[in-house]
């Protein structure tokens, strides 16, 4: 709520800020960031340096160029130049390990030799198309095979472009081992830690993103998102060193990605109070954008040095402008509105005094910049932990809404039990009812036409044993099929038709034919799985109806019933004779017949008979997942 500046809360803010102030600086950044110059070993000792510009980028170059002494650190302004840099060193005895160089110059690109060998040589040295692998920081091992003791010579061959200066500093140079032990912490700092600071920032900003369009307070989400890909484009500015843009676009994209984070910041502040000021992050915007804009003509327009200087000058005031007006963001908020978020606001304040001190680095050199980038993860890890942290208690309170909630489920659930158990016994009524109007449909269609047509032949003084027995047989052969077709229900196709085969080989065998079963050693699931009772009934009426003609008609000797997938995936059954052939689909009703229980399941029945050629019924069956898009119910037979 509003009121009179609220003093109380405000010392204890005040408190809180000193506290996670100097928990950060002191415990931090200080044992991270800052190289203690009193574990620095011994370096040797640099007797000369002198310079020579060159015409092209080469080593070959460098050995013809004409030097001059000079004193470093040396700087160079302000056109595209490519430099040779002749530093000498001494050497009392050359170390075992040899020696360990640490470069810290400001050029684009480079090439470091010693002695003439080279060691150093990444990246592009042409300008207008060079690399900035010369920005990397790195320790460079110097083989003890090319040392001498006494006097030594390094040479960098250097390259700028775009950016005006070139700076050319001591480089440092000890025993490898002393200095890959001093140096490891501030070389990770400068590379590996972009890398995961890079990664880190922006996992928490592709979540806030996320957060954009699932959270009410979208303005919250959108600037926390923006803040942390306005880090992750500055630590990209470091670790990407072969940028699709010149030395000059380079420059700009340092000023766009450096000048966001304290606009994203201040936008943020203003989010998270939940009373943002109004008109104050468009502005804030709109002010980056118009800076941006004239540091860009600044840069391409105007001739150096001017064109970076400026720029530079506007950076400084532009950092330290946003670092201030976010610090009164806070304090403004806090004198007047009630709030209880202590802790997130002092590590705000920590992001504010790293950008004020970033900005000072500008005006007092002995201040080191890059603060902010190198608080951001441990600050938006704190942000999240207090966040965690300040909403335990909210998630306490909801326990006995929870358990409230969890009781009214679990009688929910308990009804639901016992509707699906009602539900699940009326189902299987109903599956019995249909199965037993399956099982006497079967019987009338099958058994009963069968015994009607004897018990009239009986009538009409027409039962001749042999017929007698043909019906009686058939009788039994579909007593057997409807059988045979219920004891399969659960099993697999493959183990139908081997009870199938058992059924009706002696039958063959007894009527003199030579019978022959060929079935693939292992069908594919989806030819020989799904099929219902009424499905392999259908399959074993087909069968039967294709062996009981050869049987009867064919005047052969050799019946063969082959079972195999087919190219599709189904399954292809084939039963041959090797009789007189003749017969023809559709001419008789038991082929009709056939044709009809084939459809009934999806398939497709064919026949081929040709006169002295045999007879070959062929039950092509689709794939298992088509079947239940075709199934019908099967047609009666009288």
């Amino acid at each position: 709520m509003k009121g009179p500046v609220n003093w109380r809360q405000l010392g204890l803010l005040a408190i809180t800020i000193c506290v996670v102030q100097l928990v950060y600086w002191a415990a931090i950044d200080k044992p991270l960031f800052n190289a203690n110059r009193a574990e620095e070993p011994p370096m040797a000792e640099q007797t000369f340096a002198e310079v020579a510009r060159l015409s092209e980028p080469t080593l070959a170059a460098a050995a013809r160029g004409r030097f001059e002494r000079v004193d470093l650190p040396w700087t160079y302004c302000c056109d595209t130049a490519v430099h040779a840099v002749r530093i000498g060193f001494r050497v009392d005895k050359v170390p075992p390990a040899g020696l360990g160089l640490i470069s810290t110059l400001q050029v684009d690109n480079y090439l470091l030799a010693v002695n003439d060998t080279l060691l150093v040589g990444e990246g592009r040295m042409q300008p207008g198309r060079g690399t900035f692998h010369g920005q990397k920081m790195f320790l460079t091992r110097v083989p003890a095979g090319i040392l001498k003791p006494g006097d030594n010579t390094l040479t960098y061959v250097t390259l700028r472009d775009g950016y005006p200066y070139a700076d050319i500093f001591p480089p440092m140079i000890g025993e490898y081992e002393a200095m890959r032990a001093f140096s490891a912490n501030r070389l990770w700092n400068s590379n590996e830690f972009h890398r995961y600071g890079a990664g880190l920032l922006g996992l928490l900003g592709m979540l806030a993103a996320i957060m954009v369009v699932r959270s009410e307070d979208w303005r919250f989400a959108a600037w926390l998102s923006a803040l942390c890909a306005a880090f992750v484009g500055n630590y990209l500015y470091a670790i990407v060193l072969n940028p699709p843009f010149d030395g000059w676009g380079r420059m700009v994209a340092f000023f766009v990605v450096n000048m966001a984070v304290p606009v994203a910041l201040l936008c943020f502040i203003d989010a998270w109070t939940g009373k943002p000021v109004r008109h104050l992050q468009v502005a804030a915007v709109a002010i980056y954008a118009a800076v941006i804009g004239y540091v860009a003509w600044r840069i391409y327009f105007t001739p150096m040095p001017d064109g970076f200087d400026a720029p530079a000058t506007i950076w400084i005031w532009f950092l330290a402008a946003f670092a201030l007006i976010a610090a009164l963001r806070i304090l403004w908020h806090f004198a007047r509105q009630a709030e209880s978020r202590m802790l997130e606001s002092a590590l705000l304040s920590v992001c504010v005094v790293a950008v004020l001190i970033d900005g000072a680095s500008g005006w007092f050199t002995q201040l080191r910049g890059g603060n902010l980038y190198n608080a951001a993860p441990f600050l938006m890890l704190a942000m999240l932990a207090a966040f965690l942290a300040r909403n335990f208690r909210l998630f306490q309170s909801q326990a006995t809404l929870t358990a409230t909630l969890r009781a009214q489920v679990a009688a929910r659930e308990a009804e639901l039990d016992l509707a699906h158990a009602r539900e699940r016994e009326l189902v299987r009524k109903q599956a019995h009812d249909a199965e037993r109007r399956r099982i006497m449909q079967d019987i009338h269609d099958g058994l009963g036409s069968q015994l009607m047509s004897m018990m009239l032949a009986a009538r009409l003084g027409e039962a001749e044993p042999v017929r007698v027995a043909e019906g009686l047989q058939a009788v039994i052969d579909e007593m057997r099929l409807m059988i045979d077709s219920m004891d399969s229900v659960g099993e697999s196709l493959e183990a139908a038709l081997a009870t199938f085969r058992a059924r009706i080989q002696p039958r063959i065998v007894a009527a003199g034919f030579a019978f022959d079963w060929q079935q693939a050693a292992d069908l594919p699931a989806s030819a020989s799985q799904g099929f219902g009772p009424r499905d392999v009934l259908q399959i074993f009426r087909v069968m039967q109806e294709a062996v009981t003609n050869a049987l009867k008609h064919s005047g052969g000797n050799r019946i063969a019933i082959a079972v195999s997938a087919d190219d599709a995936g189904g399954l292809r059954i084939v039963v041959t004779d090797n009789g007189r052939g003749g017969a023809q689909a559709g001419a008789g009703r038991g082929l009709s017949n056939m044709e009809r229980r084939a459809a009934a399941i999806g398939g497709e029945l064919q026949v081929q008979s040709q006169e002295g050629g045999g007879t070959q019924v062929s039950l092509a069956l689709r794939p298992v997942q088509l079947l239940a898009d075709c199934h019908i119910s099967a047609p009666s037979m009288a």
